[in-house]
């Protein structure tokens, strides 16, 4: 979220808090009355009194005593941990190289950056409380807030801040897949540039040239408190790069002892968010507990656990045994059955999602390198078959990449090619992959012309029966084998993120970052960016891209977003293939989550959300909810 994305449990009992009663106070000892000494003497004669005494004035009947107030019985004791069913395990859990949603879900807990998203996608204070842009549109300034500090108690300064920013863009560190966000900073692109020159590699630098280079570079801490961003043009957008896991600040500390694998120990994680990792459970579970040092204050959840597994059956079942308190892994294939289920019906969650999906091609790589059979692929592509069929009504067939409520979508207007099975072999045949018995009446595909055709994705039985339909579509149409090739999930993320290893084509697609059209078209498709995993690259594109990322007017940049989304959509470096809806289910004594739905919630209900003030009724969870 983003956000690139690819498409166990416990149970134990609720702990009941023992309420010492106070014993009820001990009789007071009466005194024994004492015998008299003696006899007492008769009493003498009253004297008449010299007037009549009044009649005494009759006493007032007490008032009744109120019934007292039943007691409250007290709140159950125990921690609120809130169990969150999950899928793929992160592969990467470094701010500056990670790039999915579920490793950016993990990091946003532990970590907060420059500025902060609401799910309504509204900028708001983050480690910054606050920020002046200059009127020409080429400088901010952050202010970080008093007293800020790491989970460990460490203060912060600007300078954690410059780090984490030089980080992203310094030649000499490998396996960055954000940098181009940063494209807009001065002197960011050339030292991302002089980094792919040297293949990451600063063992054979130039130290002249990079210290040069260090020295043109737009970032600098102006003293511990203010942090200066300088562009190389007019941006009017960078209050949202300023937001996002590029700015997070990594602790130097950890990184200089361990530059590759720090991030794979959770006590290396000294971050600044609401939470901090407390465990990290490799392909299984990381858990989270609060930062108490966190500038909002302690959140109300004890605990967040992410418990993964990819078989989506595995965590529908753990869930409806209320092992979870979400399941944020549900597929599409399993609605119909939640909703014929009354109780799971009721607390199902489903809203928009800003998400678009796509047959992903190596542009780079046989056949996929011609954008004949790029299109002809898009027009074999049943988008409807596969919303009836397999997503079973989640989203809609699509064939743009901003997808609707988006600002600079165009869903009324025609995209990449549609399906239509005729002209998809006809585009073949057309192009030089025509058969030796291929005629007008009877066109036909040679199969060895187009060459072996594989799709490699996440292995799980859902997404096994999502790639026999897509390959079953392609195979009618075109009449050529297709291998299917299931790795493991974490694998598959893992083989996306390099054009050397990227497959020959796999469904992807990506999450909205924040609600600007620059997002879905600058950061992702300019050479350079996440285009380069794909081998794609338009410098006709960039030039569009350029002239709309400098506009500040935001109506007359959108204008420009939309020209530049006509070129791509006139490249297919994909078959761009529906958009998404979020899909969960929400446990009853779950507080919060229901309550702040996002677009951009891709990996769980309520992400985008303020999570310090999740909670969970302890009234309301069953018995197999945790002790401890």
């Amino acid at each position: 979220m983003k956000k690139f994305a690819l498409f166990v449990i416990l149970a134990t009992a609720l702990a009941l808090i023992v309420i010492a009663c106070a014993p009820p106070p001990a009789p007071t000892a009466v005194p024994p009355t004492a015998a008299p000494a003696q006899p007492t003497a008769a009493a003498q004669p009253t004297a008449a009194p010299a007037k009549p005494t009044e009649a005494p004035k009759p006493t007032e009947a007490p008032k009744p005593t109120e019934a007292p107030k039943p007691t409250e019985p007290p709140a159950p004791a125990g921690p609120k941990v809130l169990r969150i069913g999950r899928g793929t395990y992160p592969d990467v859990l470094d701010p500056q190289k990670s790039s999915y949603g579920i490793e950016i879900e993990v990091l946003k807990l532990n970590y907060e950056g420059l500025l902060a998203l609401d799910n309504k996608g509204n900028i708001g204070p983050g480690a910054a409380d606050k920020f002046e842009k200059s009127t020409d549109g080429t400088k901010m300034t952050f202010h970080l807030r008093d007293g800020l500090k790491r989970s460990d108690g460490t203060a912060m300064t600007a300078k954690d801040y410059e780090y984490s920013l030089k980080r992203e863009v310094d030649p000499c560190v490998p396996g960055k897949q954000y940098t181009s966000i940063m494209y807009d900073v001065k002197g960011a692109q050339e030292l991302d540039d002089y980094g792919n020159e040297l293949g990451n590699d600063c063992s054979k630098v130039d130290q002249k040239k990079l210290d040069d280079l260090w020295a043109a570079f737009g970032v600098k801490a102006l003293d511990d408190s203010n942090l200066e961003v300088t562009f190389k043009q007019p941006t009017g957008f960078w209050e949202y790069i300023a937001y996002t896991w590029v700015t997070y600040p990594t602790d130097k500390r950890a990184v200089d002892k361990d530059p590759d694998t720090w991030w794979t120990k959770a006590e290396n994680h000294v971050g600044n968010g609401p939470f901090k990792i407390q465990s990290l459970e490799e392909g299984k579970k990381a858990v989270f507990v609060p930062n108490e040092n966190y500038w909002r204050g302690k959140a109300k959840l004890d605990r967040i656990e992410l418990i993964y597994n990819t078989d989506n059956a595995v965590i529908y079942e753990a869930y409806k045994n209320g092992e979870l308190d979400i399941n944020a892994n549900i597929a599409a294939e399993q609605v119909p059955a939640i909703d014929a289920d009354a109780v799971l019906k009721a607390q199902f969650v489903r809203y928009p999602a800003a998400i678009s999906i796509a047959i992903l091609y190596n542009n780079a790589k046989k056949p996929f390198d011609d954008k004949n059979v790029r299109a002809a692929f898009s027009a074999g592509l049943d988008r409807e078959g596969w919303i009836r069929d397999v997503s079973k009504g989640n989203g809609g067939p699509y064939t743009r990449w901003i997808p609707p409520g988006v600002p600079g979508a165009q869903p009324d207007k025609p995209g990449v090619p549609a399906y239509d099975p005729a002209q998809a072999v006809k585009t073949l045949v057309d192009n030089g992959y025509a058969a030796a018995d291929s005629t007008a009446e009877k066109p036909k595909v040679d199969c060895a012309k187009l060459g072996d055709l594989k799709m490699t994705y996440g292995a799980s039985p859902i997404q096994h029966a999502r790639y026999q339909f897509l390959a079953g579509n392609f195979v009618r149409i075109f009449g050529c084998p297709i291998t299917l090739d299931p790795v493991d999930a974490t694998v598959a993320t893992a083989l996306t993120k390099d054009i050397k290893t990227m497959p020959q084509f796999t469904r992807g697609g990506w999450i909205q970052d924040y609600p600007h059209p620059q997002n879905w078209l600058s950061v992702y498709w300019v050479c350079g960016a996440f285009s380069k995993r794909y081998g794609y690259c338009n410098p006709k594109l960039d030039e569009q891209l350029k002239e709309a990322d400098t506009t500040l007017n935001f109506e007359e940049a959108v204008k420009k977003y939309q020209a530049a989304e006509e070129i791509l959509i006139g490249d297919v470096p994909a078959a761009f293939m529906n958009y998404a809806e979020n899909n969960y289910l929400v446990a009853p004594w779950v507080i919060g989550p229901k309550d702040y739905p996002s677009s951009s919630d891709a990996e769980w209900a309520g992400e985008w959300g303020p999570v310090w003030t999740y909670d969970i009724d302890l009234t309301k969870v069953p018995a197999s909810y945790p002790k401890q």
